[in-house]
């Protein structure tokens, strides 16, 4: 794959995450559907360094010195964003950082280069490393639009694809 062709594909999940974010009323940032999980708030702060982050780590195979616990810790620990405008802010940001660091490696690197993630059990090439981030940054889309539903939102499916 080359790089181009990953920023095409990525490209749409960005913008209907964005799109998700944009749309979230302040007011339901407390939201949780129950205790123990992430509030609406957290889920957006956690979509908002998803790729470009990701990727900056990956190539420079420097990760946050972490415990097994703190791979995976509790919701109330996550951080939450304070605002639509910022959460949109950080996205963008983000977006941006995928874009530069994207020119600065070859499609072979991207393809071939393998790196050590320390949550993952095997190598893996920043190429599958990056499909993943695509697919978390997915994954956590479907959660914010649910979220969202649950809180009484009136979404529909055009909503988590960006097509609204």
């Amino acid at each position: 794959m080359k790089r181009r062709d990953y920023i095409k594909f990525v490209e749409g999940i960005y913008r209907a995450t964005r799109g998700l974010i944009q749309l979230t009323p302040e007011e339901k940032f407390t939201y949780k559907p129950q205790d123990g999980l992430l509030t609406i708030a957290q889920v957006i702060k956690h979509l908002s360094s998803t790729l470009g982050a990701s990727l900056v780590m990956a190539v420079k195979e420097e990760w946050p010195p972490m415990s097994d616990e703190e791979m995976l810790p509790p919701a109330e620990k996550f951080p939450s964003a304070v605002s639509v405008a910022t959460a949109l802010e950080e996205i963008d940001t983000d977006w941006r950082l995928l874009l530069e660091e994207m020119e600065k490696i070859t499609d072979g690197e991207f393809n071939q280069n393998e790196i050590t993630v320390p949550w993952m059990p095997m190598p893996m090439t920043l190429q599958d490393f990056m499909l993943q981030s695509a697919e978390h940054m997915s994954n956590h889309r479907m959660q914010l639009f649910i979220w969202l539903k649950l809180s009484g939102e009136p979404l529909h499916t055009g909503h988590l694809y960006g097509l609204a």
